[in-house]
């Protein structure tokens, strides 16, 4: 009877435990910069509307929505998790 053949694979993940498990830094971080950037589109929404670029306050905005919305999901999931680890 003949041995199994082994099956070497091109790619392989390295065994690295993740730095961020629930991506709360990530989401949060995100989150900071469409806010400061949609500041600064409101502050200079006549330049952006006079030259065609008036949808990029709307796009900031919608990311720092978003990002609010990721950051709720973020930490109901640390909660969870947290609260299973107990």
């Amino acid at each position: 009877m003949e041995e199994p053949v082994e099956h070497h694979h091109f790619l392989v993940q390295a065994p690295v435990p993740a730095v961020d498990v629930d991506g709360l830094a990530v989401v949060t971080v995100g989150t900071a910069i469409f806010g400061l950037v949609s500041v600064v589109f409101a502050f200079a929404y006549d330049w952006l509307a006079a030259n065609g670029h008036g949808i990029w306050l709307q796009v900031s905005v919608s990311g720092f929505v978003l990002g609010l919305i990721g950051l709720a999901y973020c930490w109901n999931r640390r909660r969870r998790r947290r609260a299973a680890d107990r």
